[in-house]
């Protein structure tokens, strides 16, 4: 195999990663991974029923969206994304109001306040969580937890 040939398979091959990182990733609008919405799951030994949702983007040159409500179990979550472009990747803000009106706020991804990685948010009395890897690669969803 010539040099040319080999810098053509090593370019191929890296286009080839990068478009499927970019399909099967959730990164190209309209073209979302195949998830289970629902299902349960166990955190800290405490039984949750589990979904995930899909954030809704924003469209450049804009860095933020709305709040944009999500119901599930009877837990009202309103989601929004801030720094989205940004290079540390972008931030999943929220508010979860549980049946009895008690509303916690979280802040997901890398929050500069104090600067750390936060990519689950438990509410202190334990009835709802909300999980987002984070990060550049942190993706379109978000994992909503509600206390079985």
């Amino acid at each position: 195999m010539t040099s040319t040939q080999q810098r053509v398979l090593v370019i191929g091959l890296v286009v080839m990663i990068g478009a499927g990182a970019a399909l099967f990733g959730g990164f190209i609008p309209g073209v979302k991974p195949n998830f289970v919405n629902a299902g349960i799951i166990y955190l800290n030994g405490t039984s949750y029923n589990y979904e995930a949702v899909y954030l809704n983007g924003p469209i450049w040159p804009s860095n933020h969206t709305s709040p944009a409500a999500t119901v599930f179990q009877n837990v009202t979550f309103q989601l929004w994304v801030t720094n989205w472009y940004g290079l540390s990747g972008g931030i999943v803000r929220g508010n979860g109001t549980e049946p009895n009106g008690t509303t916690y706020s979280f802040d997901l991804g890398h929050v500069p306040n104090p600067p750390v990685d936060q990519t689950a948010y438990i509410s202190p009395d334990g009835y709802f969580a909300v999980a987002w890897r984070g990060g550049v690669y942190g993706g379109p969803t978000v994992g909503l937890f509600v206390r079985v």
